[in-house]
């Protein structure tokens, strides 16, 4: 399960706390509590005495993680460059955490204040920024971009593959919901702070499998739709055929 290393340490071939993650990763499928990575841990290290809910909240976009000197530096969870990114793996919901993906749960920035203590808060991605300014253009526009953009999405080269989504079809995908998950058929959740519905843009045949980024590969769920397409079985139509 774990790679190895010429290093020695306390708990298999790797430092605990990347060991946690992974934990998360590969044995509980995304998403586990403290408590079922702790008796995991246990299980396989008999002498293991680490606090465990420390080691994943060091790893956790969404806590108060600043104990740690590798995260007292100023970051943007989509800085995938950042020598400390490394830490940025988990997202906290409730007592549950789980894998962290930018595209479902946002992007999250460490800051100093102006009395000197480091915060986390969530902010825009460039993304977001490019599909509200794709959601205030005419129709008529937007439909003519989208008629001569590639299908076919960017794939960046960093330390894992991301793919480069087209703004123009999230933005399309939303207004077509028209504020309704177009799997469950019910309202978005809540409103976002610019008074928009909340729901997320799923590809029906995923990018990574080969998927078009165009919009009618794509779908507007709510976040429990959402995460039942990606962590359980949910049959998706293809609803928003091109005019």
């Amino acid at each position: 399960m774990f790679s190895k290393s010429n290093r020695t340490y306390k708990y298999g071939d790797q430092p605990i706390r990347i060991t946690t993650v992974r934990v998360v990763e590969e044995q509980f499928r995304g998403a586990a509590t403290a408590k079922q990575v702790d008796d995991y841990l246990r299980g396989i290290f008999p002498h293991y005495k680490d606090d465990t809910r420390l080691n994943l909240i060091v790893n956790t976009v969404n806590c108060n993680r600043s104990y740690w000197s590798f995260n007292k530096t100023a970051r943007r969870t989509d800085d995938v460059t950042h020598r400390h990114h490394q830490y940025d793996r988990l997202f906290k919901r409730g007592n549950i955490f789980e894998i962290y993906q930018p595209s479902i749960h946002g992007i999250w920035e460490l800051y100093q204040d102006q009395q000197g203590k480091w915060c986390y808060r969530q902010v825009k991605s460039e993304f977001e920024e490019a599909v509200e300014a794709a959601a205030k253009l005419p129709s008529s526009t937007r439909e003519k971009i989208l008629a001569t953009e590639s299908k076919i999405p960017v794939i960046t080269e960093v330390t894992t593959r991301v793919y480069k989504r087209s703004p123009y079809v999230v933005a399309e995908v939303l207004l077509r919901a028209k504020g309704k998950c177009q799997s469950c058929k019910r309202d978005a959740p809540f409103l976002k702070e610019d008074g928009t519905p909340f729901l997320e843009v799923h590809h029906i045949e995923w990018l990574s499998r080969g998927g078009d980024d165009s919009v009618e590969n794509a779908i507007a769920l709510c976040p429990n739709c959402h995460r039942q397409a990606h962590y359980g079985v949910l049959e998706l139509m293809a609803v928003n055929k091109q005019n």
